[in-house]
């Protein structure tokens, strides 16, 4: 009779050591341990950008002083808002000024549009002397006087100060003329070079639907504010010595506003305003 001791075969060893381990990791999940370690970012802060636009105004050059003391700007710089009223008041034939406008944007650049207020624009007729025959409101200066846009201003000194206007904005131009510099025009506004100056009443039933400003030299869209960058431009009122007395007595006035937009994200400025 054959012993009653078990047959080892290597299989069976295998699966033995296999069941006796299976075993050891299961007694030892209660007393196992892993190395772990935790790091913390504490006062994380996302935060807006900021977009601030300040306009500053001034009445750089005119024709005498009278012209100077009887143009009111207020205000003269727009840190507190964003709109800007001139009146133009005692007006003769001949007298003229020129209106620096700087709109500056700081902490992103953004780009500026620049908006006559429909509701400000008054064109107020004057007492009325024998004289002049057309009594009826509005007045008339807002026909007569002549208002243009230019992109670049420095006096050398000597001679008539509107000599050194340059670029002619085509916003004030009837004719597209892309007059390079300033040119004296006849009593309708046009020029020896072909220009045609705006009225006052013109250049406001463009400016009224608002006007982005403009690289003068490529057209697009101008970038105001990057790298610290302002902008200027520069609004000439003259009137012609030919006008007669029908603008007597008369006076302007008139609002400027100015917005903005961020640069940034941003294909089509003003698009939806």
């Amino acid at each position: 009779m054959k012993g009653e001791g078990h047959e080892l075969t290597r299989r069976r060893v295998l699966a033995g050591l296999a069941t006796v381990g299976a075993a050891g990791a299961a007694a030892g999940l209660g007393t196992s341990a892993y190395l772990n370690d935790t790091e913390s970012f504490t006062d994380n802060t996302v935060e807006a950008g900021a977009l601030n636009l300040r306009v500053t105004v001034d009445n750089i050059e005119h024709a005498n002083e009278i012209v100077r003391d009887n143009t009111t700007i207020t205000p003269k710089d727009t840190a507190d808002g964003n709109e800007v009223t001139i009146t133009v008041d005692d007006m003769k034939p001949g007298d003229w000024l020129i209106l620096e406008w700087n709109p500056e944007v700081v902490a992103n650049p953004g780009y500026v549009q620049v908006t006559s207020d429909d509701d400000d624009y008054v064109n107020e007729e004057g007492e009325n002397p024998e004289p002049e025959t057309d009594t009826s409101s509005p007045g008339d200066l807002g026909d007569a006087l002549l208002s243009t846009v230019w992109s670049s201003y420095e006096s050398l000194g000597g001679g008539d100060p509107r000599q050194y206007l340059e670029g002619l904005d085509e916003t004030t131009d009837n004719n597209d003329s892309d007059l390079g510099s300033y040119e004296t025009p006849d009593e309708d506004g046009e020029t020896s070079s072909g220009a045609h100056y705006t009225t006052m009443n013109e250049a406001h039933d463009v400016y009224k639907s608002g006007v982005l400003l403009r690289d003068p030299s490529t057209g697009d869209p101008l970038e105001v504010g990057t790298q610290g960058d302002a902008a200027w431009f520069y609004q000439l009122l003259e009137l012609p010595p030919s006008v007669g007395n029908e603008i007597q007595g008369d006076s302007l006035t008139f609002t400027m506003r100015f917005d903005a937009e961020q640069v940034r994200h941003n294909d089509a400025p003003f698009a939806n305003s």
